[in-house]
């Protein structure tokens, strides 16, 4: 407890408000225990092997080196993800792109195709075949880095069959079309990614956060690709930023062949997603290609 206490003010003293609940973290991390299990053994002495290896990592995060990196790993739904510098970390209003794609779509939709545009550490794909959502998953990105971190959650969660492509937004799986397509894309505005914490500004790929054009490059090229990806009822979902989501749906809305465009609410009130359905019996401008399905590791 001695040792929870001076590093939470520690922490604090450098910066960072929740110091003592990253203290705990940390070490918690440091023993292989749950958080509460520390204060079931709060009089318990840390050994010097114990201290040896948390003292470098509280230094870590005193730097301002967000704490997932520290951990080695991040929460997403129902899964633990390796997460470190190759990777913007997961982040909880992803998680909720998920809740709201079921809402829009329907709870019992299982997605035949699907592909991740950005897949990052992987958070969405992984999820999307663990929840058994899709039956076949691509995952994109244009960092060799990310890619080659996303493949090992992919296995870490026993899913050794998501087809991960390298390469920009959706020109790896040219010539396919999909039952879904959703994307967590850069859509920071230089200005946004300046303001932002030392954790994220120091330590995040910028690549992975940050647009030109009002932040919206990326979403507008993507859009452009999108009628000859999504299959005929199928739907597409984008992450976007607090500002962008009217916009956004006139970027959809303009597009021949996409109805139900529709911009919705994360949990904080912000209009952070936005969807839209192929019309049904519209043209696509590619023959159906249907990846290799699913496959768990036993």
């Amino acid at each position: 407890m001695d040792i929870i206490r001076w590093s939470g003010t520690y922490l604090h003293d450098k910066g960072i408000e929740s110091g003592r609940l990253n203290a705990e973290h940390i070490l918690a991390h440091v023993l292989e225990t749950e958080r509460f299990q520390l204060y079931m053994n709060f009089d318990r002495p840390l050994t010097k092997g114990e201290l040896a290896k948390y003292r470098p990592l509280l230094r870590r995060r005193a730097a301002r080196e967000p704490l997932q990196y520290v951990l080695g790993s991040a929460p997403f739904r129902n899964l633990g993800l390796r997460v470190d510098r190759r990777v913007a970390i997961p982040r909880p209003e992803t998680e909720y792109l998920i809740d709201v794609l079921k809402r829009v779509a329907g709870e019992d939709r299982v997605f035949d195709s699907a592909v991740d545009v950005g897949t990052g550490s992987g958070a969405i794909a992984v999820a999307l075949a663990a929840e058994g959502l899709a039956t076949s998953v691509i995952a994109t990105d244009i960092s060799p880095a990310a890619i080659s971190l996303a493949r090992e959650n992919a296995v870490a969660a026993g899913l050794s069959c998501i087809d991960f492509r390298l390469g920009s937004l959706l020109n790896p799986v040219s010539g396919l079309t999909f039952d879904l397509v959703l994307s967590n894309p850069p859509y920071l505005t230089e200005a946004e990614w300046l303001d932002t914490e030392p954790e994220v500004r120091e330590w995040e790929p910028r690549l992975a956060m940050v647009a030109r054009n009002a932040g919206l490059e990326v979403i507008r090229n993507l859009v452009k690709g999108l009628g000859g990806a999504v299959r005929p009822g199928g739907w597409v979902g984008l992450e976007v930023g607090s500002t962008q989501g009217e916009v956004v749906a006139g970027l959809l809305r303009a597009m021949p062949g996409f109805e139900d465009v529709g911009v919705h609410d994360d949990l904080a009130g912000r209009r952070r997603y936005v969807f839209a359905r192929r019309i049904v019996g519209g043209n696509t401008e590619t023959v159906p290609a249907v990846p290799a399905p699913i496959a768990r590791e036993e």
